[in-house]
């Protein structure tokens, strides 16, 4: 480089062009009245969710803005949520009031000058807003390219088109608005939602992630997102309507706003497969009648959150329910509460805490609807429904079952090889065998296992679900630290699912580390506490506790296990735990139950599932669970 020349600053981003179509028309018939209605569309929608998708206004141009996004899906999903925003604002409007803009989004090489950006592809953004209708996103195929395995919007191509002042035809295509549902993740394709319990899973002493699976919800019923053909929505969509609260007090108001923006961000980080509807979006209902039943049809949702803030001199209180916008049926309600003294300082877990709530009630309502209907001319997405669904039915968690449920998704991923959904069921299906059969060739399973792992976190590396089940495969291989680095990546995807927390406690319970375990379970259960679906944490308590000798603490948390799980693995502990206090009576009952799910169930038969490798871990077991069961009498072969 020459003496005295400076380098260019550039970077890689997504740019938006927006601007009002037909704004010196609008002026000239109401110049006061134009105005006032675009500061408040800006104020109201635009502006808020361009921050939303972590967007930034490079320079307003009167009717216009020009925008930069580090991310093209985050453009791509904040300019569909303004379109779909200005719809609804525009209802009812005459030709004479209504803006309408038109939106174009271009990923290219920009120089940054001070606060401005230049280049190529900020001129190329422009003439594909030019291109745009009234209310449309014109997009280039680069933007396409990028987004189209990421959102569920599906795109009109319209060729390549020849621009002003750019040399070579652009390739444009048009998003189509009537089939992008907003917060979604894969366009034309379906995603999973893993979300009911693993009831059919016999779970392993210490480390299994089947016990830490059954909150955080990595089975089950998958999120299809894309449009059906009958106009329904994709299954799961929902809407977190604006909190009311029945106080005048301004200050009960900002604190409605802020659960639901909370609850919001708190549901969209956990469900990254749900389709959501936008915060913006949703917040133009504020104040506003609503109808199940319209907004199911206006927002192609199936479901719709709401709720209520009541606060009293000493206590702060969030009613929540969930309505279903089919029939317009309330399907659920709950509540959670806290001393308004702590309420500063402990709203998180307020939020963290009626999420679950509100999670498990979307999860109960889809399962039931799914379980409802018949399989005809299967799609990928309906082999893993039925594959789902045979084991969810199934209450022995038989090898038979699982054998059926992985043809099923064999099948489906013939169709479409990187369905997430479909290969996160068919490697669960190995861990089921691995739980289920201790006789199986462990080691080639595990290695199985790990590499179907390893794909599924190349296809849905975004999911945590994906990476809690990386880590059960290498936590099943022996590979420590990595399980836990894999479950440290599933805990930052999504800080509020207390599954998480209960699996790390397994990898620590393998690990010989039973009373870090132990701290780990307590975190968990505050977050989601027993009756709330919570038994893995109550298991890993129960394990934990046998592995450093504390017998009675083990009793009791073994038999609420028993009580929420029609498990052989409790009574094992069990009959351990009462034999080594001597209390003969109760250790001949559990030892009864015991035998009763598991004939000729001996002390090399739990040796046989190989849990772990670790020292520690096999001088607690054999000191702690082996020798209880030695001292009830269970055969050693």
């Amino acid at each position: 480089m020459e003496a005295g020349t400076t380098r260019d600053h550039r970077r890689l981003a997504a740019i938006v062009s927006l601007d009002v179509a037909g704004y010196s028309r609008l002026m000239g018939l109401d110049d006061s009245g134009t105005l006032a209605a675009l500061k408040a569309h800006r104020r109201e929608l635009i502006d808020p969710s361009i921050a939303e998708h972590n967007g930034r206004i490079v320079k307003t141009t009167g009717d216009g803005l020009l925008l930069e996004f580090p991310s093209v899906v985050d453009a791509v999903r904040c300019a569909v949520d303004v379109q779909r925003g200005m719809a609804a604002r525009n209802q009812g409007l005459g030709a004479d009031r209504r803006l309408d803009f038109r939106i174009g989004i271009n990923v290219g090489d920009i120089i940054i000058d001070g606060g401005d950006i230049f280049g190529d592809g900020v001129n190329v953004a422009a003439r594909l807003e030019a291109l745009a209708d009234p209310g449309g996103i014109c997009v280039s195929r680069v933007v396409r390219d990028q987004v189209l395995d990421k959102l569920s919007f599906t795109f009109e191509d319209l060729g390549a088109q020849q621009v002003k002042n750019i040399a070579r035809p652009v390739d444009v295509y048009r998003v189509d608005l009537g089939s992008a549902t907003p917060g979604t993740q894969r366009p034309n394709r379906q995603r999973y939602r893993s979300l009911t319990k693993l009831q059919r899973w016999r779970w392993p002493a210490a480390g299994l992630l089947a016990i830490a699976l059954v909150a955080i919800g990595l089975w089950g019923l998958p999120r299809v997102f894309r449009p059906h053909a009958t106009g329904e929505p994709p299954p799961g969509a929902f809407a977190v309507l604006p909190f009311t609260t029945s106080s005048a007090s301004a200050a009960e108001g900002l604190l409605a706003d802020a659960v639901t923006s909370d609850l919001t961000s708190t549901l969209q980080r956990s469900m990254p497969w749900a389709p959501m509807v936008s915060h913006s979006l949703a917040m133009t209902y504020k104040d506003k009648p609503t109808d199940a039943r319209v907004l199911g049809r206006d927002l192609n949702i199936r479901y719709v959150v709401e709720g209520e803030v009541r606060g009293t001199s000493d206590q702060i209180v969030v009613k929540g329910r969930l309505t279903d916008t089919r029939t317009a049926t309330q399907v659920w309600s709950g509540d959670v509460g806290i001393e308004r003294a702590r309420l500063a300082s402990e709203r998180g877990e307020l939020i963290a805490r009626l999420a679950v709530q509100v999670r498990g009630a979307l999860v109960d309502a889809e399962r039931r609807r799914i379980l409802a209907q018949p399989l005809a001319n299967a799609s990928a997405t309906d082999l893993t429904l039925r594959a789902d669904a045979i084991q969810e039915i199934d209450p022995t968690g038989s090898l038979a079952t699982l054998a059926e449920a992985r043809k099923l998704y064999d099948a489906a991923l013939r169709l479409e090889p990187n369905l997430s959904m479909a290969l996160m069921g068919r490697a669960l299906t190995v861990a089921g065998r691995l739980d289920l059969d201790p006789r199986t060739d462990r080691d080639a399973l595990v290695r199985e296992y790990e590499e179907m792992s390893a794909q599924l976190v190349a296809v849905a590396g975004n999911d945590a679900r994906a990476w809690n089940i990386r880590a059960d495969a290498l936590q099943r291989a022996w590979r420590w630290e990595a399980a836990l680095e894999a479950n440290a990546r599933a805990q930052s995807l999504d800080a509020t699912r207390p599954g998480s927390i209960g699996q790390r406690a397994d990898i620590m319970n393998a690990m010989g580390r039973s009373s870090e375990a132990l701290a780990l379970v307590d975190q968990g259960l505050s977050l989601q506490p027993p009756a709330q679906g919570a038994a893995y944490l109550v298991a890993s308590r129960c394990h934990a506790s046998m592995a450093v000798g504390r017998y009675e603490d083990a009793i009791s948390a073994c038999e609420k296990e028993a009580s929420l799980f029609d498990s052989w693995l409790p009574h094992a502990y069990l009959v351990a735990a009462y034999a080594h206090l001597g209390n003969e009576t109760k250790t001949q009952a559990e030892k009864a139950k015991l035998l009763a799910q598991r004939p000729g169930f001996s002390i090399a038969d739990f040796k046989a599932f190989r849990f772990s490798d670790v020292p520690a871990y096999l001088q607690q077991t054999e000191s702690h669970l082996v020798a209880g069961l030695r001292k009830a009498g269970i055969r050693e072969n």
